[in-house]
């Protein structure tokens, strides 16, 4: 069940029958496991091949055949050869010398593997599918409601991760509306139904429940921001549902959040589900912070929502698993709690469940990944890696709060006191850690921190990768740095910090921040100065340059330049950035606000001079600008000769047109008149442009020294200087003989 040694990559074809052995030939997956195996790392071994010539290196322009797909039987040496290349040219990042990596863990290999056992189990009959999708579904949400604390829940295991939410909303309207099957929408038009959303939460999330089920957009009724500006607030909820309710309309769903992105605020649980409970709503909660029952480990378990999505998928950060909505029947079954799966199916609410689509489909076996997975980590490997996510948010937490920046998030959870229940928890805890850096006492910091946070952000990603830094923008406070370990468990919180190396690597990280924040206060503190600095220069210009989070930009205009064109003016400020970048790289070349060119003053430090900054460019600003100036005269005489070489050329053919007649410009008949009396007009004389008088001149002067002045040789064998008139003599006396090379033989013919 281990990986292809790395010879086997370069072998010819995958042959099972004589690569497998006859242990895996007895078991009924060894094959398949052996095969994908070797695709696994086929492809691995394609991605990450980085030691290849320069040659090799350049690679062909992308271009993938847009013309009628009829391809011939091929090997499973070639495919594989033909997905390297399409992997390689669809990247748009393949000209790196970092080429995407492939996950090579043993639960990721396992998670990768049952995708293919999947589909070989679609071969069985449909009865004897469903009958092992169903053993194999119950096995995983008994595993996963016990990991995750919950109870008295059915599990819905699918790709996309709105599908359940989806599903569920569908059983509740069929449920809520009788018919709802028979009449479709019209069955809302005496009680439209309500849906429950934060204004916080994102719009896509009820704009897609509208779109899938046909409801009209005025059943989403927005909740206000709870004053303190974190989660919905619950008085408000209940007010809308109250005139809801009053105004005939059916309050259906209410979707809550804890530890939900980009700032992982959370809702109180406990008060929201008596609110919903009270009034018969059905409340769907989704977000990070429902992982954390299974980082803590606590025995307690909790109820209260009628239906919660997990995502194990980032949670374990392994790709292919499914999303598992877990969710309750409406309307009780039974009387014995303890067959409610087991009578479900000939129930009312049953057959809804199965109208939703909530139940059956085992043949598709949409749980096996997910069981894979845990029978490959182990359920305490897979919950250990929860647990370091929490950990390493924990410690990015206490080094962001002690740096001085602005936390917008809530204290990541798993360290609570033991008093402190499960539910509480969930409700206050955070997955994430949000922060940005921002004036003392603001709310919302000025735009120009916005650019600020970008910078920090950017740098960050390049210079401290062992955190996963990810920028993004909020309506309340602008632009925020986020780093949360539970989506895709990259970097920090994945196994590959183990024990001491989680505050290991947030250590360094948190000295990489710091070196950085040294640099943005710097950078503020000097921004007043140098903008008072620039005022006092006439020949620069402040200007405001957007996305710029540097000192700020200047446009050099000097003495004289005023009317100038705004050609002119790029030129001469994209020149004086490429001389000011010969000595400092800060310095670069952007648009102001009008569009044209300026130069943009970067980050600083606590000891950079402002005014030794501003007289280096003015100092380089004059010097571009004499030899500006000097280039703009040249081009002007330039200019002016070669039009008046043109004029004066153009003169001179008109007389000798005239000269020689208009019946030799004439077709068939020009070259007979030439042939019986040949024009004696001599050609027109060439001009010359004297650089130093800025003059035009005729070129006869020019052959005239030539025929004067002879030319002079060099006589190697005597040392001397001579003339070349003896070598023009000679070739006037053999002009009826051409050219040719010397040779012996000639000589010796010659000589006879």
């Amino acid at each position: 069940m281990g990986d292809a040694p790395a010879s086997d990559t370069e072998s010819n074809k995958l042959s099972p029958e004589n690569e497998v052995t006859p242990e895996q030939d007895r078991r009924p997956f060894g094959g398949l496991e052996f095969q994908v195996s070797e695709v696994v790392g086929r492809l691995e071994a394609g991605v990450n091949a980085q030691d290849v010539q320069e040659e090799e290196k350049r690679r062909e322009p992308r271009r993938i055949s847009p013309g009628f797909f009829e391809p011939e039987e091929s090997s499973m040496d070639d495919i594989l050869k033909v997905l390297e290349d399409l992997v390689l040219k669809t990247d748009p990042s393949c000209e790196s010398v970092e080429p995407p990596l492939l996950p090579t863990d043993a639960v990721t290999r396992a998670a990768i593997l049952s995708h293919s056992i999947s589909a070989l189990f679609g071969r069985l009959e449909r009865s004897h599918a469903a009958r092992l999708g169903a053993h194999i579904a119950s096995e995983t949400t008994r595993w996963m409601a016990h990991m995750f604390r919950l109870s008295d829940y059915n599990a819905y295991y699918h790709q996309e991760q709105l599908e359940g939410l989806t599903r569920v909303t569908r059983m509740l309207l069929h449920h809520r509306y009788p018919r709802y099957l028979e009449d479709g929408a019209l069955a809302f038009s005496n009680r439209l139904p309500c849906i429950y959303s934060c204004v916080a939460s994102p719009l896509g999330v009820v704009q897609h429940l509208c779109r899938q089920l046909g409801l009209p957009l005025a059943c989403v009724k927005p909740v206000p921001v709870h004053p303190s500006g974190r989660g919905m607030d619950l008085e408000a909820l209940e007010k809308l549902c109250d005139e809801d309710i009053n105004a005939n309309r059916t309050p259906l769903l209410v979707l809550g959040e804890v530890g939900a992105p980009p700032l992982g605020w959370g809702t109180p649980l406990s008060t929201l589900g008596e609110i919903c409970k009270k009034r018969n709503i059905h409340l769907h909660v989704r977000g990070h912070a429902l992982a954390l029952p299974g980082a803590t480990g606590k025995d307690e378990s909790y109820s209260i929502p009628d239906s919660v999505t997990l995502t194990p998928g980032p949670w374990f950060g392994v790709p292919g698993l499914p999303t598992v909505t877990f969710y309750k029947i409406p309307e009780p079954i039974t009387a014995n709690d303890h067959t409610k799966g087991v009578n479900a199916v000939g129930s009312r609410e049953g057959a809804l469940a199965a109208l939703a689509g909530l139940s059956g489909g085992g043949a598709r076996l949409p749980a096996l990944p997910l069981w894979t997975c845990v029978r490959a980590g182990g359920a305490r490997h897979l919950q250990l890696r929860l647990a370091r996510a929490f950990r390493a948010a924990r410690a990015v937490h206490a080094v962001v709060a002690s740096a001085g920046l602005t936390l917008l998030s809530e204290r990541p959870g798993g360290d609570e006191p033991p008093n402190i229940d499960v539910v509480e928890s969930v409700s206050h805890a955070s997955a994430c850690v949000a922060f940005q850096f921002s004036p003392t006492g603001s709310e919302k910091p000025p735009p120009y921190y916005d650019k600020l946070n970008s910078w920090l952000g950017q740098v960050l990603q390049r210079e401290a990768e062992m955190i996963s830094i990810e920028v993004c923008e909020t309506e309340a406070h602008g632009v925020v740095l986020r780093y949360c370990p539970l989506e895709g468990a990259s970097g920090v919180g994945a196994e590959s910090w183990q024990g001491e190396g989680v505050e290991a690597g947030v250590a360094a990280w948190g000295a990489a921040l710091d070196a950085q924040l040294h640099v943005l206060h710097a950078t503020v503190a000097l921004r007043q100065t140098f903008q008072a600095r620039v005022l006092h220069h006439a020949c620069l210009k402040l200007l405001h340059v957007p996305g710029w989070a540097g000192l700020g930009g200047v446009r050099y205009v000097p003495s004289g330049w005023e009317d100038a064109s705004p050609d002119e003016i790029n030129s001469l400020n994209r020149q004086l950035v490429e001389t000011l970048r010969a000595t400092d790289g800060a310095f670069s070349c952007g648009d102001g606000d009008d569009g044209l060119a300026c130069v943009r003053f970067g980050m600083v430090t606590e000891d950079t001079d402002v005014d030794e900054l501003l007289d280096l460019v003015i100092s380089a600003g004059k010097e571009v600008e004499e030899s500006s100036r000097a280039l703009t005269n040249m081009t002007e005489v330039l200019k002016k000769g070669i039009e008046a070489a043109q004029a004066d050329i153009e003169r001179e053919n008109a007389e000798r047109l005239w000269q020689e007649g208009l019946l030799r410009r004439v077709p068939v008949v020009g070259r007979v008149v030439d042939w019986w009396a040949p024009a004696a007009v001599q050609p027109p004389t060439g001009r010359r442009l004297h650089l130093a008088h800025g003059t035009l001149q005729t070129t006869d002067d020019v052959y005239s020294v030539y025929s004067v002045y002879s030319g002079r040789r060099l006589h190697l064998a005597h040392g001397t200087l001579q003339t070349t008139d003896d070598v023009y003599r000679s070739l006037q006396k053999k002009d009826s003989e051409p050219a040719r090379a010397h040779s012996p033989t000639r000589q010796v013919q010659n000589a006879q």
